[in-house]
């Protein structure tokens, strides 16, 4: 196929496409979105489909399309919705600007993301043209600490890709750091390597119905994955389970190793952290943080025993934590059984540490999500009348940096 216009622009930059690309009804998409699109991202995506764009050991850019993935896991249409919905949410960690998002008019529309977590819009506000849209990106990464979390690149997506490749554009968090340089690699993203075309959902229906159902419908697992859709690529780290159950001293309960390894490391709903479970040097990764919070548990239970009714693990009972939460509570077990015995139990950091809670980490965690207190002062309430889903979410992060302390 000869490409013409952007996508030519597109292949001078990157090369030709990898593979064929899955089949978009654009006028349907468009009617969907209610708004046009700019015509180079619709050439490029018609040409290459859903791309990534770098290194595949480096920083990397990842175009994004309508279409459904083989196996399920992404929906153009509910990433859309969950996109604009979190990225909401988010920035309010960093700063108190507002920014509004499509449907509203002239709100912010996600087409991509980075490697890292960030997500790239474009800023509808600018022009009723959409190839004047120039791009917008929010870095989502709350371990960074960035002051303000949004980058507006004043350029449309092929004129910031060419940057981004020729020597690398301005990257929220911190002074001086870049985006890119890219390198003038494309390759099929891989998770979605064979996805099949995306139909917009019959009028007066939820794009996001399987959310919609989890709010009520399942348990365990399956529950919280239909809930809270996982990264299609988390980071897990590059260790073993036994691995880390050798440098803890005990294996873990069965319902959190799997939930650790859809998810990987990141933050769910603003509020609960998820460290790398394979890291297993050094200060790093779920090991470290056991580690670090178990033996600061046994240090304050030793200085002030009345305030920690539960002992301190490997004690018979004891308290083991494996999680901890933006506010300083630490989110784990009471260790008494077999691991898939085990209860959850928190040592909230503002209020007493309760009894441990009757089911186990997923149980607890969908709960959660679901907006039903599981029962301890660790857990935050919804306000009243408040729809869950407009705040659950879970923001991957990616891998650390090498001098993290």
């Amino acid at each position: 196929m000869e490409l013409t216009g952007p996508a030519a622009a597109f292949a001078d930059l990157l090369g030709p496409p990898p593979a064929p690309a899955p089949a978009v009804d654009w006028p349907a998409v468009e009617g969907w979105l209610e708004v046009p699109l700019p015509a180079d991202y619709k050439a490029v995506v018609s040409a290459y489909g859903p791309v990534e764009i770098g290194d595949p050991e480096g920083v990397r850019v990842r175009l994004l399309g309508p279409c459904v993935s083989a196996d399920g896991r992404f929906d153009y249409g509910s990433w859309v919705v969950e996109t604009h919905r979190h990225s909401a949410i988010r920035p309010l960690m960093f700063t108190h600007e507002r920014r509004v998002f499509r449907p509203q008019e002239g709100g912010l529309l996600v087409f991509g993301e980075t490697s890292s977590g960030d997500h790239l819009f474009w800023d509808t506000s600018v022009s009723k043209d959409p190839d004047e849209w120039p791009v917008v990106l929010l870095t989502t990464n709350v371990a960074a600490h960035v002051d303000e979390p949004w980058v507006d690149y004043e350029v449309p997506l092929v004129e910031l890709l060419s940057a981004a490749i020729r020597g690398g554009v301005p990257h929220p968090v911190e002074p001086g750091r870049l985006l890119g340089p890219l390198a003038p690699e494309v390759r099929g993203y891989a998770p979605l390597v064979g996805a099949g075309p995306w139909a917009p959902p019959a009028p007066g229906t939820h794009v996001d119905a399987r959310q919609h159902a989890a709010l009520t419908e399942g348990y365990g697992l399956d529950a919280v994955l239909a809930l809270v859709p996982p990264p299609l690529t988390p980071y897990v780290g590059e260790g073993s389970w036994e691995q880390v159950f050798e440098r803890i001293g005990t294996r873990l309960p069965s319902d959190f190793v799997a939930l650790a390894e859809r998810y990987g490391r990141g933050n769910f709903s603003c509020w609960l952290d998820m460290d790398t479970p394979l890291d297993t040097e050094g200060r790093l990764g779920l090991a470290g943080e056991i580690i670090r919070s178990r033996d600061a548990y046994r240090t304050l239970r030793d200085a002030h025993p009345e305030f920690y009714p539960l002992p301190a693990w490997p004690e018979p009972g004891g308290f083991l934590p494996c999680a901890s939460t933006i506010d300083g509570d630490w989110i784990g077990w009471c260790t008494q059984g077999e691991p898939d015995e085990w209860r959850v139990a928190v040592h909230p950091r503002h209020a007493p540490q309760g009894p441990p809670l009757p089911g186990n980490f997923t149980e607890t965690l969908l709960h959660w999500l679901r907006g039903d207190r599981p029962g301890s002062e660790g857990f935050p309430a919804l306000p009243p009348g408040m729809d869950p889903l407009d705040v659950i979410c879970f923001e991957p992060f990616g891998k650390p940096p090498e001098d993290l302390p």
